[in-house]
């Protein structure tokens, strides 16, 4: 989903389903800190980070496959996306106030610029573009 030139693969990181998501936002963190201007403690990374909780969360619920997670930061932009091997569309649901689950993507929803899916030869990728104030790297880490 590179929007334009300036995108930078900051992270891609495989997962298998069931896998604890604190290893990669771990992983996410420090892939952003370089990125993060002269604010190591920004706001956006930890909005970044819930993302990806969710989303890798999601794979353990509701596929039976393993994923994958890419973080990419472009000028004002962060875009998450975890590839999983559904070709199920998730939808946001209104939450059912007697159940602990079922918000995370209202919650993608609303603290991230957008989100979708999009398919994949082998699935499909859930993405999420966020706000953040970077620098960009002249190269790739992964």
């Amino acid at each position: 989903m590179r929007e334009d030139s300036r995108t930078v693969e900051v992270l891609r990181r495989r997962f298998r389903n069931g896998d604890p998501a604190s290893p990669l936002r771990h992983s996410a963190r420090a892939a952003l800190l370089p990125s993060a201007c002269d604010d190591p403690d920004a706001e956006w990374i930890d909005d970044v980070l819930i993302v990806i909780s969710e989303l890798v969360q999601n794979v353990s619920q509701h596929t039976r496959g393993d994923g994958e997670l890419v973080v990419t930061v472009a000028p004002g932009t962060v875009l998450v996306e975890v590839g999983d091997t559904s070709t199920t569309t998730p939808q946001a649901r209104r939450p059912d106030s007697d159940h602990a689950g079922g918000r995370g993507l209202v919650l993608i929803e609303a603290i991230s610029q957008k989100w979708g899916v999009r398919s994949c030869r082998n699935g499909k990728a859930v993405w999420a573009k966020l706000c953040a104030i970077t620098t960009l790297a002249s190269s790739s880490r992964t």
